[in-house]
């Protein structure tokens, strides 16, 4: 009674002790970890470019559209040069970006709640979200490299609780897959 999903339990175990590593960094070490995970994500998006201008040079080939194609490559290839060569500053300008968004978002969601209906349910919900949405903006705005650690910190957090959830549910398909071959066996 061999089954694939209990066979599983060790890549489990791995991205468990893999999510303790990331989150043990992210706690004790989030400014590099925090440039590091920057600098790494920017070789992937300039790989992704990369791949996507072999695809257009052989659309331009085989005489084939590649206007869109090739805009959003040069877009791929320029995010990822600056992601990887340029990470504070590229995650400083990003999380400006999102601070920005973050304001915007909460004063359309205030003025939105004080415009409707006072008997409605959600008003209170939209007035306290947009109350947190600005906080959570001007914090970014104003220091996006110290918010950007400390989002750092709690995603690690987060990933070392998932580390242990995930290693538990290993272990458990591990002891019930050998369970289960006993109680095939007698």
């Amino acid at each position: 009674m061999e089954t694939k999903s209990f066979n599983k339990w060790g890549l489990l175990a791995v991205n468990g002790i893999i999510a303790l590593v990331f989150g043990a960094l992210a706690i004790f070490l989030p400014g590099p970890t925090l440039l590091t995970v920057v600098t790494y994500f920017g070789i992937v998006i300039l790989l992704l470019g990369i791949a996507m201008l072999i695809a257009v040079i052989n659309n331009i080939r085989h005489h084939l559209s590649y206007g869109l194609d090739l805009v959003e490559t040069l877009f791929l290839l320029v995010i990822g040069f600056l992601l990887t060569f340029y990470s504070q500053k590229s995650l400083q300008v990003f999380v400006i970006i999102i601070g920005s968004w973050a304001v915007l978002l909460g004063l359309l969601q205030l003025i939105i709640s004080f415009k409707i209906d006072p008997g409605l349910r959600n008003k209170k919900t939209l007035l306290i979200n947009g109350g947190i949405s600005l906080v959570f903006g001007v914090i970014l705005f104003f220091n996006p490299f110290q918010a950007a650690k400390f989002l750092l910190v709690i995603s690690g957090i987060l990933a070392i609780f998932m580390g242990i959830l995930l290693i538990s549910v290993a272990l458990k398909m591990k002891n019930f897959k050998g369970w289960i071959e006993e109680k095939t066996d007698l």
